[in-house]
């Protein structure tokens, strides 16, 4: 028996370790007064050492009590139909205004009715508890039952007790939603909510915050590349504008505005801080624009900003000892900011453009080298010393001593010396070419050395000839104006040659087709005509067979449209190529001097593509170089040499 006891009493102690369910402690619900909800049942419930959560209230009555100056001890009862007349912001953003309330409530046992089972409640407010929602999460259940509107109504000021909130003097008007809600249910007799739903219940007064001053130097702003990220090669050492452009802006000091949250409590804001008020002066070439808010400091006049003795100024000439990367970064002033830029480094053993940086402005003047990876922007380029063979330059005219890079020009290139580097002008005169590559409507060379290639499109002149294994080219289609059409055209012409091939070969496959079938057609025909005439309807199938060889008949017919209109669109676009073709028969390439060894001369067609070449012969002098028709009864060509008219 003693062993027995012994097993039980030692399940009886597990059992209690497991926590077995055990009565809750008695408690009856308590009635009080209190400005302080979660106090009052925090309170009780470890008066009672029972859990806060198991416990709810309800409220009897409150009252609302204001003083409108804090220093009385004497609070005031209003009665709630007054508040009307103290809820005026001049009243309530008074920081000697304040207001409270006192709750009469009953503090109970908690018990979860089955219509709040499954609803999903919550309050939020903002970070300043002037604004406060209420959420019905998506899932939840609204059920049917009596009184549910007031039930919610209820449950919603319950929260807000509990979170130290006044009730009745900032509420919002939502219960039309909360009854659009409730009436599904009455239908339905339960409704489920599809997706979160938030309503406003409660708005008081947000505070503004003061705004410190503060200072934003616009023309210093960070160049940002595609990708979106800083280029900090561009961080800018010099900085251009354009007329109209602000260039720096003052944010004056704005005082704040105080506020007060729904728990009645007053916001109060900071003073503003002012640290920035500009003690600069400025020329003439900035205009200032003032108003209550803001300074404003605009260009009057394209150049770039320059900041000495305390005075802003903007021009349009700069001069430099050098561009790099560690003195002055790059210089984006704009082609059409009208800034011309003097770089006055001479010496040939250092860069004045130095490697990696972008030069951009209206006016670009180089004394000396432009360095490896840099690239040049401007109306007019003028480089004094040579250009490495890794930079860019563009421009609208360029002046260069030796080239060794790559230049685009849209008017004039003119070169003391070109090295293996490329030139892409309309006009490009040339005083030396020593290898590389040009591309110009007309080309006139000085002195041409060796491995050089001259394409040209208008006339290509030769003063003499000091090298070999030159090549001269008579191209439409290498010169960058008439490239991009010229491709267009030829892809045109190659498509609409398959489309006609294509459509040929259909018309051909129905045309036997028809071919084959005409005559078995023809009996059908005579056959549904004779049983018409004998009072016999024709069968079917004849009938069938009939009007599927007319709809071949109206096939091969619009197919015979469709090519004669591609044929016409092939025509329209062939002209079209070959009006840049005529170019290439008034071409010429003139030699003032004798041809030397491995000269090789080309004149490219367009339609038919066909490249004509000849060999000049060496010692032969003062000739020009031209296409000429080979016969007048077919459109054929041949290269023609005469004496160049001294």
């Amino acid at each position: 028996m003693d062993f027995f006891k012994k097993v039980f009493n030692k399940e009886g102690r597990e059992q209690k370790k497991k926590g077995a369910i055990q009565k809750p402690p008695p408690f009856s619900p308590v009635v009080m007064r209190t400005e302080d909800v979660p106090k009052a049942l925090h309170e009780t419930a470890q008066r009672h050492n029972i859990p806060i959560s198991s416990l709810d209230i309800r409220l009897i009555r409150f009252q609302t009590l204001i003083k409108m100056d804090k220093s009385d001890n004497d609070w005031v009862e209003m009665e709630i139909d007054d508040w009307e007349k103290f809820n005026k912001p001049e009243i309530l953003l008074s920081p000697d205004f304040e207001v409270k309330q006192i709750y009469e409530i009953e503090i109970f046992r908690y018990k979860e009715e089955f219509w709040e089972t499954d609803l999903q409640l919550q309050i939020a407010t903002n970070k300043e508890k002037n604004r406060i929602a209420c959420t019905i999460r998506s899932g939840s259940i609204i059920k049917n039952c009596d009184n549910l509107d007031a039930k919610i109504s209820n449950l919603v000021r319950n929260k807000l007790l509990k979170s130290k909130m006044l009730i009745g003097l900032w509420d919002l008007d939502f219960m039309d939603a909360i009854r659009e809600l409730t009436a599904k249910a009455k239908v339905q007799g339960q409704y489920i909510v599809p997706e979160d739903i938030t309503l406003d219940i409660a708005v008081c007064f947000p505070s503004q915050p003061a705004i410190d001053d503060a200072i934003h130097y616009r023309y210093k702003k960070e160049k940002v590349s595609e990708e979106s990220r800083i280029d900090h090669s561009k961080r800018g050492f010099i900085h251009a504008v354009e007329k109209g452009e602000i260039i720096i802006e003052y944010v004056k000091a704005r005082h704040g505005k105080p506020g007060r949250n729904c728990q009645g409590k007053y916001i109060p804001t900071e003073e503003p801080k002012e640290t920035n008020r500009p003690e600069f002066k400025v020329s003439d070439a900035i205009e200032v624009v003032e108003d209550e808010d803001r300074i404003l400091y605009k260009a009057n006049r394209n150049g770039y900003v320059i900041f000495k003795d305390n005075r802003y100024d903007i021009q349009d000439e700069m001069e430099l000892e050098e561009v790099s990367f560690k003195k002055t970064g790059s210089i984006d002033a704009g082609v059409e900011t009208e800034v011309k830029l003097h770089v006055n480094e001479t010496d040939f053993m250092k860069d004045a453009i130095g490697t990696g940086v972008e030069v951009e402005a209206t006016e670009v003047k180089v004394e000396g080298n432009v360095g490896s990876s840099a690239i040049v922007k401007a109306e007019e380029v003028i480089v004094g010393g040579m250009t490495h063979q890794s930079s860019q330059i563009y421009a609208k005219t360029a002046h260069i001593n030796v080239h060794r890079g790559f230049l685009k020009c849209k008017d004039i290139a003119e070169i003391s010396r070109l090295e293996g580097g490329v030139v892409e002008a309309k006009e490009a005169t040339i005083s030396q070419v020593v290898g590389g590559e040009v591309k110009a409507m007309k080309i006139e060379v000085g002195i041409l050395a060796s491995n050089a290639k001259l394409y040209g499109l208008e006339e290509i002149t030769i003063n003499k000839m000091a090298g070999e294994n030159n090549k001269i080219i008579i191209d439409p289609a290498e010169i960058e104006t008439y490239h991009s059409e010229i491709e267009a055209l030829e892809n045109e012409i190659e498509a609409l040659e398959k489309s006609i091939k294509k459509s040929e070969e259909s018309l051909g496959q129905k045309k036997e087709i028809h071919e084959k079938s005409e005559p078995a057609v023809t009996t059908l025909k005579k056959k549904i005509v004779h049983d018409i005439k004998s009072g016999i309807k024709p069968k079917p199938a004849f009938v069938a067979k009939v009007k599927q060889f007319q709809k071949l008949v109206e096939k091969i017919e619009n197919i015979e449209k469709e090519r004669r209109e591609l044929e016409a669109r092939l025509q329209t676009t062939k002209e079209k190529l070959l009006t840049y073709q005529d170019m290439v028969l008034r071409a010429k390439i003139v030699n003032h001097n004798e041809w030397t060894e491995y000269t090789t001369i080309e004149f490219h067609l367009l339609y038919p593509q066909i490249k004509l070449e000849f060999t000049p012969t060496p010692g032969e002098k003062n000739q020009v170089v031209y296409l000429r028709r080979s016969n007048d009864d077919e459109p054929a060509y041949e290269i023609a040499v005469k004496e160049l008219q001294q």
